[in-house]
């Protein structure tokens, strides 16, 4: 259920319960708001405020964005060391071949859906071309998987939002990286302007949990931990 919350508030009323037991974030209220009011078609709070209901139906309707591929990016971060170094460092590869559609719960609302979102490994850089032929060749064989896919296996998105500001929340899902399909919650922080959504997402990741074996090399090691991290530009679909 979605509300438009009105100017005005019951002095006396307390603050709304914080929760859901999903792991994407709850519809927390205003203070001024009382747990009976979300349940009602009014709740009190700021004007340009929505609130959304926990348990509210996604809308198949929605408006649906399309993500930019030259306007967005995709990476991995990893701790690796070299024998003739003392420290680990890091090692970062990149890539822009990202598509994809979200889909939003209801118009002007960032609430919705990953529908789809595919990577595409045998791009991926870094600034060592041996390690990007040992990832993809190896690591990632990406030859035979040349795809990272990633779809929402719930609506996320902020409870309570003003249109043009960022906000913080979660976004569980289903990663599947070489043929290997795991569970994945994405740290995620984005804002809707208008006809655009711009966001990123992070993740902590075992390679091992998909079955990859962490790069070893002569010369160096890395990890088996390692951020995934997506920065997109998405633009609405026109209808």
């Amino acid at each position: 259920m979605i509300s438009m919350l009105a100017p005005t508030a019951s002095p006396n009323a307390s603050p709304s319960p914080p929760a859901l037991g999903s792991p994407s974030p709850v519809a927390i209220s205003s203070p001024a708001a009382s747990p009976d009011a979300l349940g009602s078609p009014v709740a009190a709070a700021s004007p340009a405020a929505i609130i959304v209901t926990p348990g509210a139906t996604p809308n198949p309707d929605g408006p649906r964005f399309r993500i930019v591929a030259e306007r967005s990016e995709a990476q991995y971060r990893a701790r690796e060391t070299f024998v003739n170094q003392p420290a680990p460092a890091d090692a970062v590869g990149r890539t822009s071949a990202i598509e994809g559609e979200l889909q939003l719960d209801n118009d002007g609302l960032l609430r919705g859906r990953v529908l789809s979102m595919r990577i595409d490994l045998r791009t991926l850089t870094s600034d060592q071309s041996r390690r990007d032929n040992f990832i993809r060749q190896n690591t990632l064989k990406a030859d035979q998987f040349p795809y990272a896919e990633f779809r929402s296996t719930e609506s996320a998105g902020p409870a309570v939002i003003r249109p043009g500001e960022e906000a913080t929340f979660q976004i569980p899902g289903l990663m599947t990286v070489k043929g290997q399909e795991r569970p994945i919650v994405w740290e995620a922080k984005a804002k809707l302007d208008g006809d655009t959504i711009v966001g990123t997402a992070s993740a902590r990741v075992k390679l091992t949990d998909f079955g990859l074996e962490p790069p070893r090399l002569a010369i160096l090691s890395v990890e088996d931990e390692m951020t995934w991290q997506i920065d997109i530009v998405a633009e609405r679909v026109p209808s």
